[in-house]
């Protein structure tokens, strides 16, 4: 018998009710559901109550919310290798697969083995402060060293594979995954990435110089960022998928490298990656004035 985790964002109740609709459909499909504790309360399904880990080792984890909330599942079950497909309750839904109304479609597909598997670059970012690691994070989208609110810009010394490349000035420095190309990156000017490419993004945040641009690389080389001190106390933080993170201090290395696991994606549409560039980005409108 085949386990399906979901997880809702519970701040979203109309994302609670639709577990609702879709555990108690499982349960009389003879498939089991499984929530964590706290949304079962809220479900008001208690039969359906398991631990974290157990819904994390599902055979399929359904996360409904938006991407972020696919983000924080994505770190936590990417390591596990479980399978992931997301329902999007957001506003853009670049990492999720379906709509609400999609959603039991999406399960029947799953149940009759009717998908694909999109196998995603994870990023692993590692601080180290004179020669000790302090930190080691994993990112589905991207890692970003920036300035805090009140700092100035900051001097980013970049390094790949341990040779240097350019000092950044800039209010920060963003490496994306393919996945991740069409979040910040993105908004900063990066370039957009098929999810399917084997490349890591490094692109500047408004940089000082014109000429400072997006550099494109093989994802299996390591990028190293060295923060340059420009004030006595700088407000300087890594931040791993808007999410998580910690303060730097000066010559603090952050170390960006791909993972030795990705996050498993489910596609129920071989092409769903256009379409959502289409339907996104509206892409699928006339972008010119022309006649």
């Amino acid at each position: 018998m085949k386990t399906i985790g979901l997880a809702p964002n519970p701040n979203k109740d109309d994302a609670i009710e639709l577990t609702v609709e879709l555990a108690d459909w499982l349960s009389e499909k003879r498939v089991t559901p499984i929530v964590t504790e706290d949304v079962a309360v809220s479900m008001g399904r208690p039969q359906y109550s398991a631990s974290e880990s157990e819904v994390l080792d599902a055979d399929l984890l359904m996360v409904l919310g938006g991407d972020g909330t696919m983000l924080r599942w994505g770190r936590l079950a990417a390591p596990r290798g479980t399978l992931m497909v997301g329902v999007n309750f957001g506003q853009y839904g670049f990492i999720t697969e379906t709509h609400p109304e999609d959603a039991k479609e999406a399960l029947k597909k799953f149940l009759s083995d009717d998908y694909f598997i999109s196998e995603r670059v994870v990023l692993k970012a590692s601080v180290a402060r004179n020669g000790e690691n302090i930190g080691s994070y994993y990112a589905l989208n991207d890692v970003v060293v920036s300035k805090g609110p009140f700092a100035r810009m900051l001097g980013l010394n970049t390094h790949v594979d341990d040779q240097f490349i350019v000092t950044y000035t800039a209010d920060g420095i963003i490496i994306a995954s393919p996945t991740g190309s069409t979040a910040y990156s993105l908004s900063a000017g990066g370039p957009v990435v098929h999810p399917d490419v084997n490349v890591l993004i490094i692109t500047p945040i408004c940089p000082h110089t014109m000429n400072a641009r997006s550099l494109v690389i093989p994802d299996t080389q390591s990028v190293k960022i060295v923060p340059e001190c420009r004030e006595e106390k700088p407000e300087i933080m890594v931040t791993v998928d808007g999410q998580l993170g910690q303060h730097l201090e000066c010559s603090d290395v952050v170390e960006i490298t791909k993972a030795d696991f990705t996050a498993r994606l489910v596609q129920i549409e071989p092409h769903s990656f256009y379409n959502k560039l289409q339907s996104r980005l509206r892409w699928g409108e006339r972008l010119s004035g022309g006649q």
